[in-house]
């Protein structure tokens, strides 16, 4: 073999041995590239719009701004971040820039974050007294939107410690975060307020939860008061009565204030007390006859929602025209309680405090 025929035979030998690698890096190139992490998602810092309320200090991310995206653990982390003391009662303002710079120094890139809502927010430390009443605002104002009546004339209170506590520690305290289930009447008395919230701290989806809070709800309306005892009787006259605003927290067939003089009263009323329409009776005018007299047996048709409950034999405790309001007396519980007239052997029971609650 001539040196021609070695040289050529060393290139074959060395392409061939060659070839094999280059196939070789460049799966190994792909694995690097399949088993490179995908870029993380970016974290979102969303700062609230109306004040913040807490009861610890120091203010800490979570505490002014709902975190969402990235990692669970960022989110956590994030949340939890430390940002400034306040003093009890006074409000402490906290920015853009400061959170901003707050997540830079935990060690999170520029490029990992983004912060979004207002550029400056405020919060106050208070005490859980002042939370609690601060609470039962939002659930005022809500409520006023809901029946159309002033907030100012609605007052809420929470009835359970132990619930409020949980809630406080649980959920970001603001009109904006905080909703008033519907209901299809005025709540009046003791009741269950259903609430939608958002939960402090990071929330991925914001999705809200259902929380129910005991309460008792008062609503202050202008009701007709005895100013002096009123006997058995006697007709009314603007002497015996004065119209004074009220907080009342049961249900009753409230007296209409404006329409009160000239009415018969049907028992004796103390002075003092709020005149209810079973302590009247409609002024006799004409020669007319009752419709139903005393101790008639009629049927009380009572309207519940879209439905109707029908009481058969109830028992008329007194005289009454079409349209008049008498006393009924339930035969199976011997409650007494109040009806209109409709017709000789039918009276019925309709949600009329309501319509004279809102006025």
């Amino acid at each position: 073999m001539n040196a021609v025929q070695t040289c050529r035979l060393k290139a074959k030998l060395t392409g061939a041995i060659s070839l094999p690698w280059v196939y070789l890096i460049g799966l190994i190139a792909m694995g690097f590239a399949l088993s490179a992490p995908a870029a993380a998602e970016q974290v979102v810092v969303r700062i609230n719009s109306a004040q913040s309320a807490i009861t610890e200090n120091p203010v800490r991310v979570g505490d002014v701004a709902s975190v969402e995206g990235g990692t669970a653990t960022d989110r956590r982390l994030i949340s939890r971040l430390d940002l400034d003391s306040v003093e009890d009662g006074k409000p402490c303002l906290v920015s853009q820039r400061q959170i901003n710079t707050r997540l830079l120094l935990a060690g999170f890139s520029r490029s990992e974050f983004q912060i979004l809502g207002p550029t400056v927010t405020s919060v106050v430390s208070t005490s859980p007294d002042a939370q609690s009443h601060q609470l039962a605002a939002i659930l005022e104002a809500q409520l006023g939107r809901q029946f159309g009546i002033d907030p100012k004339r609605i007052d809420i209170r929470l009835d359970n410690t132990t619930q409020v506590e949980s809630f406080l520690n649980q959920f970001m305290l603001s009109a904006e975060t905080i909703g008033l289930a519907p209901k299809n009447e005025l709540p009046i008395g003791r009741t269950r307020l259903q609430l939608e919230c958002i939960a402090k701290g990071s929330t991925q989806t914001r999705v809200p939860h259902q929380v129910w809070l005991d309460a008792t709800v008062g609503l202050s309306m202008r009701v007709a008061v005895a100013s002096t005892p009123i006997t058995r009787g006697a007709a009314i006259s603007p002497g015996m009565v004065q119209m004074v605003d009220r907080t009342v927290t049961t249900r009753a067939d409230y007296v209409d204030a404006e329409t009160v003089t000239g009415k018969t009263t049907s028992r004796y009323i103390a002075q003092g007390t709020i005149l209810l329409a079973s302590h009247l009776i409609a002024t006799r005018r004409g020669q007319d006859q009752p419709i139903v007299k005393r101790n008639d047996l009629i049927d009380v048709v009572i309207r519940a929602g879209a439905g109707e409950i029908r009481l058969k034999n109830a028992r008329a405790m007194e005289p009454g025209r079409a349209g008049e309001t008498i006393e009924v007396l339930n035969p199976k519980s011997g409650k007494r309680f109040n009806a209109e007239v409709v017709s000789e052997n039918v009276a019925t029971v309709a949600p009329t405090w309501q319509r004279r609650l809102v006025r």
